[in-house]
């Protein structure tokens, strides 16, 4: 007897007075899957669960999302719950007050995965809020933190609510088909007549210790923005009718919030200034700064277009960690509270988008432009309390990842990245002019505006000078019954200004002092500079010896057989003799060995020498004639007018140091831009009472950006190891010395134009052998 087909058992189900719809559902499917001619897609059980691992990876941002889902529903409050939770298989609760869901809205859209409801209702009913959640993912939230759900809801108006139970391990197994799993949904009574929807997530994937409850605090606190930084421009905004959205954690650091927010006032009000940026629905930028205790007020119009990101408004608190600027709070305090609190948060839709702002994160760049030295006044991350907003409206393309766990990092993510940083940059740096402070490192003409202790010190002399002398003239003309007090407050001003004037003398030593130190110093920093252009170029003919001694060795090897074939006589005697010498000269690397002792006799003797510029280029061009060859690097004539140039007295190995910076970052450039034919080209000329040396080369080029940074110390775009020794890693040192070099004699070094058929030239300026 042959089995019974799948239609034959549909049909037989069919006909009983109660059919097993399931059954009818299962059968069907299975005779649809049996079609020839067309094929779908199925979906395993085992799904959930990869979905709730890989869509919602931290337990804290699926606490956010399970949050958001009641902000979505028109929520006021909601309670998180955590019960016997320090160890795995605890229990978390998270209730609210919203809507609630009707069983229509269980079936078509909690239970539907990746709805697209909440985009095509993008408004909440009830407070008309802009709703956080859009990809329908954030139930998985639950499976990720713990393996059983109660769910149950209250609709609002109804006199009924209803509970289904979910057990993701279980239920969702792999193999299975999703549509073959079933929740039952119970009835259960509203006599109250409640609204909202409870999760009890029930034997926790996660230990929440006091610690991890304690972060928990900060990320609810920071999911919305826990107050408005005042907008400089005093726009509001905010909407009427929403009473507002709270969130009760019940654990032993529920008192964190008391604290968090007391930093309006105790630590928003230490800020130095504040910032604004803008970009308009033209792509438009502008930023501005405001500073009440500096009595600033700038305002900058961006020359950059920002067509991609869209309109938007970054806010933020300037902070300088320093006792002057700060009152009514300690250094250590604020600092402490920047490094918990500080930092760039981005906002969408009113929530939080996780990590930008986090500690960790520096997703402007701005520790690292710090680091790099980009910019000397107070710029890290920590130095910041503020936020960008931006939306779905006004921002479609910054759009969140499907993990919620950052934006998708496309071209209009890159112009807010570009954008915040170029803002921030420009607002602390225009402080730091106003305060006084140097820029950036390579600021030419800079004067601090700082005075010296001992200025501040005569001030307050001359005061109780003339406060004394005041008081001596009234003493003399009041009565002698008021004598006896007058001369006590007269003595007291008098020891006070004997006091001060002690302090000015040990003020005034210790100024002194500190300039003898200062003096010593830049000796020590020319002496240092000179052993650092020594040290390479012992670094480039070492490594032009080590090239060539095996070359050496092996053609000498090759005399000595040719020597070996010939018959004893006088002419071998001689040979053999040769050879001896010329062995012995070899193994004390002559050529190294004579050029680096005339670099030591100039050095060591400290001499100034006036060089010629034509000698000195062509001895260059003729040391590395070999290597350039190698590399096949085209070397151009060299031209100098006139052909009689002398720089003015210096070291040889400084001349020597600063081509060979040139010389290695051009190889270094060239193979970047990998270019086919490569050119560099030296000239020298005359420009009034300076020689100006120029190299060039067809490379890369020197970025718009980066044209006023490379004479920095430690910028370098060259960290990696090269496989030529010659160009080697970069370290940002080199042509911070070629500029230290031409300063110290009278010059600056500079990025110019370059000829045609170039692509960067720099131009090195000294004084020449006529200058006085």
């Amino acid at each position: 007897m042959s089995k019974p087909t799948a239609r034959e058992l549909i049909e037989e189900e069919l006909q009983k007075e109660t059919p097993d719809w399931r059954l009818v559902e299962s059968l069907s499917r299975e005779e649809v899957s049996q079609d020839e001619e067309n094929v779908r897609f199925s979906v395993d059980a085992g799904h959930i669960q990869r979905l709730g691992v890989e869509l919602v990876g931290k337990k804290d941002t699926a606490l956010s999302e399970l949050i958001k889902n009641a902000f979505d529903a028109d929520a006021t409050e909601v309670n998180l719950n955590f019960k016997k939770s320090q160890a795995k298989g605890g229990t978390l609760i998270i209730s609210d007050n919203g809507s609630g869901m009707s069983l229509e809205t269980i079936r078509n859209s909690w239970m539907r995965i990746s709805t697209d409801s909440k985009a095509e209702t993008p408004f909440s009913p009830k407070y008309q809020r802009r709703r956080a959640g859009r990809k329908g993912i954030g139930r998985f939230a639950v499976q990720r933190l713990a393996k059983r759900l109660e769910f149950s809801t209250y609709p609002e108006g109804d006199s009924k609510g209803y509970l289904v139970t979910f057990n993701w391990d279980e239920e969702f197994r792999p193999g299975l088909d999703l549509n073959e799993v079933f929740n039952q949904v119970h009835v259960i009574p509203n006599a109250e007549g409640r609204s909202g929807t409870e999760l009890k997530m029930i034997s926790l994937r996660d230990a929440w210790t006091p610690p991890a409850i304690s972060k928990v605090w900060k990320t609810v606190l920071l999911l919305q923005p826990p107050f408005q930084i005042a907008s400089i421009s005093g726009i509001a905004d905010g909407k009427k009718g929403d009473p507002g959205f709270k969130v009760r954690v019940d654990g032993k650091e529920d008192d964190q919030s008391v604290e968090f927010f007391s930093i309006e006032n105790s630590f928003l009000s230490q800020a130095v200034a504040d910032i604004e940026a803008r970009i308009d629905e033209d792509g438009n930028a502008s930023v501005r700064v405001k500073s009440k205790k500096l009595d600033l007020d700038d305002t900058q119009d961006f020359d950059e277009k920002f067509s991609l990101v869209g309109a938007l408004t970054l806010t933020s608190k300037y902070f300088i960690y320093h006792s002057s600027i700060l009152s009514g709070m300690t250094q250590k305090n604020a600092t402490s509270m920047g490094h918990r609190y500080g930092g760039i948060r981005v906002y969408k839709n009113g929530f939080r988008v996780l990590p930008y702002g986090e500690p960790s994160d520096d997703w402007m760049g701005m520790d690292s432009a710090a680091g790099r030295r980009e910019f000397l006044a107070p710029g890290n991350n920590s130095n910041f309390f503020g936020q960008v907003f931006v939306g779905d409206d006004d921002n479609p393309l910054l759009e969140e990842t499907a993990s919620r766990e950052g934006l998708q990092e496309n071209e209009a993510f890159e112009e807010l990245q570009t954008f915040a940083k170029q803002a921030l940059v420009w607002a602390i740096t225009r402080v730091a002019a106003h305060r006084g402070r140097k820029q950036t490192s390579s600021q030419p003409g800079f004067i601090s505006k700082i005075r010296p202790p001992s200025e501040s010190i005569q001030d307050a002399i001359e005061v109780f000078e003339k406060r004394v002398a005041t008081k001596n003239k009234e003493t003399k003309q009041k009565d002698t019954n008021n004598i006896k007090g007058d001369v006590a407050d007269k003595s007291s001003e008098q020891d006070a200004l004997v006091v001060l004037k002690s302090v000015q003398h040990d003020v005034l030593e210790a100024e002194e002092e500190w300039e003898r130190e200062r003096q010593a110093f830049l000796q020590y920093e020319a002496m240092l500079r000179l052993l650092a252009s020594l040290g390479l170029s012992i670094s480039v003919f070492g490594h032009e010896i080590k090239g060539s001694r095996e070359a050496i060795r092996a053609r000498l090897k090759l005399i000595e057989d040719e020597i070996s074939y010939l018959a004893e006589s006088e002419e071998k005697t001689e040979l053999e003799q040769e050879l001896e010498q010329l062995n012995s000269a070899t193994q004390r690397l002559f050529d190294i060995g004579g050029y680096i002792s005339g670099l030591m006799s100039k050095t060591e003797s400290r001499e100034l020498t006036e060089l010629s510029v034509q000698g000195s280029l062509e001895r260059f061009k003729k040391q590395f004639a070999i290597y350039m060859a190698r590399q096949k690097i085209e070397f151009a004539p060299i031209v100098t007018s006139p052909s009689n140039l002398r720089t003015c007295e210096m070291h040889a190995s400084e001349l020597d140091t600063v081509l060979l910076n040139f010389l290695t970052n051009s190889i270094k450039s060239m193979k970047k831009a990998k270019t086919f034919k490569r050119r560099i080209r030296m000239d020298a000329r005359k420009e009034a009472r300076h020689i100006v040396i120029g190299f060039e080369d067809n490379g890369f080029g020197i970025p718009e950006e980066q044209k006023n940074l490379i004479f920095d110390a430690f910028f370098t775009t060259t960290l990696t190891a090269e496989e030529d020794e010659l160009a080697g890693p970069g370290t940002g040192l080199g042509l911070k010395i070629v500029s230290d070099i031409a300063q110290s004699y009278g010059g600056n070094v500079s990025v110019v134009e370059p000829s045609e058929g170039y692509n960067c030239r720099i131009e090195f300026r000294i004084l020449n052998s006529e200058a006085e």
